[in-house]
């Protein structure tokens, strides 16, 4: 568009020389058309300093647009590798849960066993106090029967000695 308009100026600012050419050339019939031929000529490069300005601000327009066409760019460069980062983590974090919950379940198969295991040695020890009291009483019954042993003894050995009283010979 800018080049478009320069043109146009280049080519009035052209017909304002011509004009004036041929306004001299009429001598002073021409005067009048010499005057609109300056104004032409003048608004020509009007037109010219304008096309100028309008390409310095097309020039600077688009390279903001490229420096924004670059922000974005990074931007999204930036977005796709935090995304990324943030899957990574999702991932890791899953992971992470999936260990906790395998290390919970060990847990409770450990805290399982142990009170399975208590249990046990409760049991164990019921078992040998039980088998303790029993011992302690065979042991006194043992001391009974050794006692009421001795006590037959003697006294087999008084009705022994009370039968050789009897014996003939």
């Amino acid at each position: 568009m800018v080049s478009l308009i320069d043109e146009l100026a280049l080519k009035t600012n052209l017909l304002s020389i011509n004009a004036s050419v041929e306004a001299a050339r009429a001598g002073e019939l021409g005067q009048g058309f010499t005057a609109v031929a300056e104004q032409v000529g003048a608004l020509a490069e009007q037109s010219a300093a304008a096309t100028q300005e309008i390409a310095k601000i097309v020039a600077s327009i688009q390279a903001e647009t490229q420096e924004l066409v670059e922000a974005m760019e990074k931007g999204t460069t930036q977005v796709v590798d935090s995304t990324q980062q943030v899957e990574q983590t999702k991932l890791q974090l899953t992971e992470v849960l999936q260990r906790s919950r395998e290390i919970d379940q060990l847990m409770r198969e450990i805290s399982t066993t142990t009170t399975t295991q208590a249990e046990a040695a409760q049991s164990v020890t019921t078992v040998m106090q039980q088998v303790s009291q029993t011992s302690e009483q065979r042991s006194q019954a043992s001391h009974q029967v050794a006692q009421a042993m001795q006590a037959t003894a003697q006294v087999s050995q008084k009705l022994q000695a009370s039968v050789e009283q009897f014996k003939v010979d």
